[in-house]
C-alpha cells in the first residue's frame, strides 16, 4: 500500500537547508587553498597559483546537500611537465629484456659499474602530482586549528575539524592534472601506470540554463530527492544522474513557490519518463546510461532506487 506524499515533509526539507553555511565552507575552502598554493609556489618553479584550479565536484555544486554530504573538491595543476614526470613506472618485461641485452653485450662486471651509473641518475628526484600533494598537506596545517584532522589517501585529503569548519563537515580534497583546453581533471593511478580522466563536460554550462528557466527550485528538486535516497539508502546518490533527471524535467512543471506541486510534477514525470530519452546533463546528445561519470562509478542502479522511492507515494 502505497504511502500519501506528506506535505509538510517536503516544505519543510527544504526549509532546513542552510546555504549560508554552504557558502561559509566554500569560501574558507578557496581562501584556505589558495593561502597553501601561494606558499607552494615559493618552494617548486613548477607551481604556480594561476595555473592551478579549484571546482567543487559533487551536490555543493547546486547547494543540494543532505546530512550524509561531504564537501568534494578537484585541486588541478595545469603544469606538462609534472604530468610527465608522474608517469614513472617501468614495463617490468621491457625493462628485464632490455637488462639483458645489456648483460650480454657488455658482460656482467662492465655492465654492472653501467648499472650503478644509471641507478644514480634514476635517483634524482622529479617533482610529481604526489609531490604537490604532500607539499600541500606540510602547508595547509599552518592554517587550521590544533584540533582539525588531516587524513592522507592515495588520490586525496580528507579534513576534518569542527572548530574550522563547523559540526559534521568533511572537505575532501582531489588532487589532479588539469587540462585546461578540454577542461578535463587527470588523475594518475600509480598501480595502472596511466591517468583517469574526468570531464564535467557542459555541466555547468547547462546548470546555468536551467536556473535561469527554473531559479532556485531547480536546486530544490535535487536537495528533494538526495534527501528522500539518503534517508532511504543511508548514502548519497550519484549526482549527475540526479542532476540530470531535474535538467530534463520541462520547464513547464516548475511552479515558483510552490515547492509541493512542483515536486509531484517532477516525481510523476521522472515515474512515467523513457529512461533512453532521459539526456546526461554533461552531454545531451548521451543519455543517463551512456553518461561515463555514471557508468563508470557503477552507479546506473541509483536510477531504479530513485523510482522506487518516487513510486512508494501516492500522489
Amino acid at each position: 500500500m502505497k504511502n500519501q506524499l506528506n506535505k509538510d515533509l517536503i516544505e519543510n526539507l527544504d526549509e532546513s537547508f542552510n546555504e549560508e553555511f554552504l557558502n561559509n565552507i566554500n569560501e574558507y575552502v578557496y581562501t584556505l587553498v589558495s593561502n597553501v598554493v601561494a606558499d607552494i609556489e615559493t618552494l617548486s618553479p613548477f607551481v604556480k597559483a594561476d595555473k592551478c584550479f579549484l571546482q567543487p565536484a559533487n551536490e555543493i555544486c547546486t547547494n543540494a546537500l543532505t546530512q550524509l554530504s561531504e564537501y568534494d573538491y578537484f585541486l588541478g595543476i595545469d603544469n606538462p611537465q609534472i604530468e610527465f614526470n608522474s608517469k614513472t613506472r617501468k614495463n617490468f618485461w621491457k625493462f628485464a629484456w632490455r637488462e639483458f641485452k645489456a648483460s650480454w653485450r657488455l658482460g656482467r662486471k662492465k655492465y654492472k659499474k653501467h648499472k650503478n651509473e644509471i641507478k644514480t641518475v634514476e635517483n634524482i628526484e622529479k617533482y610529481k602530482i604526489s609531490d604537490f600533494k604532500n607539499d600541500f598537506i606540510s602547508n595547509v596545517a599552518n592554517y587550521l586549528s590544533t584540533t582539525t584532522v588531516i587524513y592522507d589517501h592515495m588520490q586525496h585529503i580528507s579534513i576534518v575539524g569542527k572548530d574550522d569548519f563547523g559540526s559534521g563537515v568533511k572537505v575532501n580534497i582531489y588532487f589532479a592534472i588539469y587540462d585546461a583546453k578540454n577542461q578535463a581533471f587527470k588523475f594518475y593511478n600509480e598501480i595502472k601506470n596511466k591517468y583517469k580522466v574526468y570531464s564535467f563536460g557542459d555541466r555547468f554550462s547547462n546548470m546555468d540554463i536551467k536556473y535561469e528557466e527554473c531559479g532556485e527550485m531547480f536546486s530544490s528538486m535535487i536537495r528533494m530527492l538526495n534527501s528522500l535516497f539518503s534517508k532511504r539508502f543511508n548514502r548519497v546518490p550519484n549526482q549527475i544522474l540526479v542532476e540530470s533527471l531535474i535538467f530534463n524535467c520541462p520547464k513547464i512543471l516548475f511552479i515558483e513557490e510552490d515547492i509541493y506541486q512542483t515536486f509531484i510534477n517532477i516525481a510523476n514525470y521522472i515515474i512515467l519518463a523513457n529512461p533512453k530519452a532521459l539526456s546526461s546533463i554533461c552531454d545531451i546528445s548521451k543519455n543517463v546510461f551512456e553518461e561515463p561519470l555514471i557508468i563508470e562509478a557503477g552507479q546506473q542502479v541509483d536510477f531504479s532506487k530513485i523510482i522506487s522511492i518516487l513510486e512508494a507515494f501516492k500522489y
